[in-house]
């Protein structure tokens, strides 16, 4: 496999990622992996999305995995508007394609998001250009329903201590930051994804983002839709064999690369 870093400037903040693409020569398809809002320190164990990426690339698909603003290597601070435009940044570089996603097919381009980055790829993908498929695990419908404005204060000191914001002057007005995470409510737009194909993995014992959230993103959502609740499954369902196998074989296919 070949591997190459790269940073973007996203608004004047920088992206730090890594393109995984598999051994051989043309154009691959490239799915691009959208990490969640972190709540702490990774679990003792935990593979990380390059595991992700190398598996998608053994099947044929380059895989892309980076930090968002405020995690990881990336700089500035957290904001789910700015999660968007970060993606659209990403996303504008692979179908140029440039630097590191050269050898990247931009006709052929799925995503793959995680809770907070299922709901931020369900906003993006409803403005962005055309995809091949979207795979969204654990997603919230709605932020509103997840954090309220009583328990803002309490998630900005939360942010702070874990690192995801690191400007002490961040955010400017706690009440616009609110709004701000209000107004990206992936159920308000996701009827408007297709003809994207749009595959809902959600476990039933997730106690961080209720199930209850896939059912109300699905019967908005338009067809071609699929539904795919894991018995027993939490909400870290990236390492959850059952989930990841669903999702994919499902990706794969919608890349051509399926049996």
């Amino acid at each position: 496999m070949i591997t190459r870093e790269f940073t973007l400037d996203s608004g004047g903040i920088p992206l730090r990622g890594t393109v995984v693409l598999p051994d051989g020569d043309g154009d691959r398809p490239l799915t691009v992996l959208c990490h969640g809002i972190p709540s702490g320190a990774p679990a003792k164990g935990d593979p990380g999305y390059e595991a992700l990426a190398h598996r998608l690339a053994r099947h044929g698909s380059a895989a892309c995995y980076f930090n968002f603003r405020g995690t990881g290597l990336s700089g500035g601070d957290f904001s789910l508007p700015g999660w968007v435009s970060d993606l659209e940044t990403v996303l504008d570089a692979a179908r140029e394609p440039r630097g590191a996603f050269i050898g990247c097919d931009p006709a052929r381009t799925a995503l793959m998001g995680f809770s907070g980055g299922g709901a931020v790829s369900i906003i993006y993908a409803t403005r962005g250009g055309e995809l091949a498929g979207l795979a969204a695990l654990s997603s919230p419908s709605d932020f509103s329903r997840m954090l309220s404005r009583e328990a803002m204060s309490g998630f900005i000191a939360h942010a702070r201590a874990i690192g995801i914001i690191r400007d002490p002057g961040y955010p400017p007005s706690e009440e616009e930051y609110y709004r701000e995470m209000l107004s990206c409510a992936p159920v308000d737009v996701v009827g408007e994804l297709a003809p994207t194909p749009l595959l809902i993995v959600h476990g039933d014992r997730d106690d961080t983002v209720p199930v209850q959230e896939a059912y109300r993103l699905y019967e908005a959502a338009a067809e071609p839709k699929e539904l795919f609740i894991v018995e027993g499954g939490g909400h870290k369902l990236r390492l959850d064999d059952r989930a990841m196998a669903k999702a994919v074989t499902w990706l794969l296919q919608k890349l051509n690369l399926g049996n």
